[in-house]
Parts: structure tokens; C-alpha cells; sequence
């Protein structure tokens, strides 16, 4: 298989999604390419973007969770410079990669083209994606604690003897 490297941009691994079309998740990743990089995509046939933004010359890399058949496709593995597997890991952009593609042909009317199709992907060197924290800590409010966990189960039999009422007066 080949692979291509550069920065990641937009890395969605962990869990299959498309906001485009929520029926269609995918996995997928956009990788920001180097003149050599640009040169290897164009050779498979690929289409190369720039929307004049940090990633410039760049590919987007992805594979769909669901074969048209409604077959499951397995999630493409992610690991670190060492081989070990690393799913899970939120992949921020300006991360260094490698990511392993196989060039598909597809042709939809009398439009054809080449896209690389999503394998695995090695984090090489990790921005660690951390979401915004729009919040300050409160000095009062609710506080969890672990007695908060009790499963849904068990806190309706617990209060098994409470009616519903449907009445809003």
C-alpha cells in the first residue's frame, strides 16, 4: 500500500461521521502535502485541493464505515511512531503523519477519477486535540460524585413506588 505524508488536518478517527450526509459516516483525515507529497498524489491520479487556508496543497483521505451493501467496513487502525495501536486519541491539526491509502478508480455518470481510500494512519509527531473550555469553575452548584453513577435500572427500581402523573394543571 502506499503511504503519503504531512500534517493532519480535520482527523476524524475515532468515530465514523459525515456532516455532509449523516446516512454516509466515514472516517477520514486531510493531509497537507510537500512538493514531493503533491508530486505522488498527482501520480496515483488523485485530485489535489487548496482552499488558501493552513493546509494548502492537500488530499482528503477517507474510507465509509458502510459498503453499499450495508456491509461494516473495520476502522481504519491508528498507532504512534512505534506501532502501537493508539485508537482513541483526539489527532489535532498540525500533527506530523503517515497514512497508508489504497487509489481507487470511480466513475459517476461520465465523470471519473482516482481517490485514495483511507487505511491505517501513524502519528509520527502528536498535537493533541483538546476542546475549547468555554466554562469557569463555580464556587457553588451541583458537584459530581461517584454515588451520581447508579444505573438508570437501578434507580427506577429503587423508586419503583413513585406514580407518573400525566396531569400539567
Amino acid at each position: 500500500m502506499p503511504v503519503i505524508s504531512g500534517k493532519s488536518f480535520w482527523a476524524k478517527l475515532n468515530q465514523a461521521q459525515n456532516p455532509f450526509d449523516p446516512d454516509k459516516p466515514r472516517w477520514s483525515i486531510d493531509v497537507a502535502l510537500d512538493k514531493k507529497g503533491v508530486k505522488q498524489m498527482e501520480g496515483e491520479g488523485c485530485t489535489i485541493k487548496n482552499k488558501d487556508d493552513d493546509r494548502g496543497d492537500f488530499v482528503t483521505i477517507y474510507k465509509d464505515q458502510f459498503l453499499t451493501d450495508g456491509t461494516e467496513l473495520p476502522k481504519p487502525r491508528v498507532m504512534d511512531s512505534q506501532k502501537n495501536l493508539i485508537n482513541g486519541t483526539l489527532i489535532g491539526n498540525g500533527s506530523l503523519v503517515n497514512v497508508s491509502y489504497k487509489p481507487r478508480s470511480w466513475t459517476v455518470g461520465n465523470r471519473k477519477g482516482v481517490r485514495p481510500v483511507l487505511r491505517d494512519v501513524q502519528v509520527i509527531q502528536l498535537v493533541e486535540y483538546t476542546p475549547p473550555d468555554e466554562f469557569d469553575v463555580e464556587n457553588t452548584g451541583y458537584v459530581y460524585t461517584a454515588s451520581d453513577d447508579i444505573p438508570f435500572e437501578a434507580s427506577v427500581k429503587k423508586n419503583d413506588d413513585l406514580e407518573l402523573s400525566t396531569d400539567f394543571e
